[in-house]
């Protein structure tokens, strides 16, 4: 596999994956929408959505889930934040019909007001925080008191020996993911495991391990 790719094109594939951009972000966009909807779906589930509800989605892509994701319970509202602008557009375009909210933001500070959302989402977007601790805290002031958030990710087993999993990737397991709640004042509730069939970025499928760790806003 990594005799087919050079070193370049598989920084170029870490570095679309940390943040699409252009037609070749479109691209792997499209493919991670493809590859991840079953950690998505798994992700909403475990989520407990309920009636009138509000949902923020750190790291949403192009949101093809969004239509799933509404039609959960009634009432559902849902925004969502993106460091990439070519995921920000793409979203908008593809979600035209629905009322959503999707803005830009840094990666760091979130662009709304305290205790707005009842429930807090990302999928395979915590490799790439570059201020988790600070994110986290971010994470835990627009919660609603009860609210829950649900951080998916694939397994540091699996992601380690991977071919584009270069220096923009922090992995992360149970232990990793403990360190990182720790620095904020969310509970963890649990840790449910799961495992899908993929096919990863350079066409090679295999069973990907994956973990949804719940925390709740006290």
């Amino acid at each position: 596999m990594e005799e087919q790719f050079s070193a370049e094109e598989l920084q170029e594939l870490e570095r679309q994956l940390s943040c699409p951009s252009g037609e070749f972000g479109i691209e792997v966009a499209e493919r991670m929408n493809e590859t991840n909807i079953g950690m998505t779906l798994s992700t909403m589930d475990y989520l407990d959505i309920g009636n009138h509800q509000s949902v923020l989605e750190l790291g949403h892509g192009n949101c093809a889930h969004l239509p799933q994701l509404l039609g959960l319970a009634e009432g559902v509202s849902y925004a969502g934040l993106e460091i990439s602008e070519t995921m920000f557009e793409a979203a908008k375009t593809i979600n035209h019909s629905f009322s959503a909210d999707f803005r830009l933001y840094d990666g760091v500070s979130i662009p709304h007001e305290d205790e707005a959302f009842d429930r807090l989402m990302s999928v395979n977007s915590i490799y790439f925080w570059e201020q988790p601790d600070v994110l986290m805290k971010e994470i835990e002031r627009v919660l609603k008191p009860g609210g829950l958030c649900v951080l998916t990710y694939a397994e540091k087993d699996f992601m380690k020996d991977l071919p584009f999993v270069g220096t923009k990737f922090k992995l992360f397991g149970a232990e990793e993911i403990k360190q990182l709640v720790a620095s904020c004042d969310l509970v963890i509730q649990g840790f449910e495991s799961g495992q899908d069939q993929m096919e990863d970025k350079l066409g090679v499928t295999g069973n990907r391990s994956y973990s949804m760790v719940k925390l709740r806003k006290t």
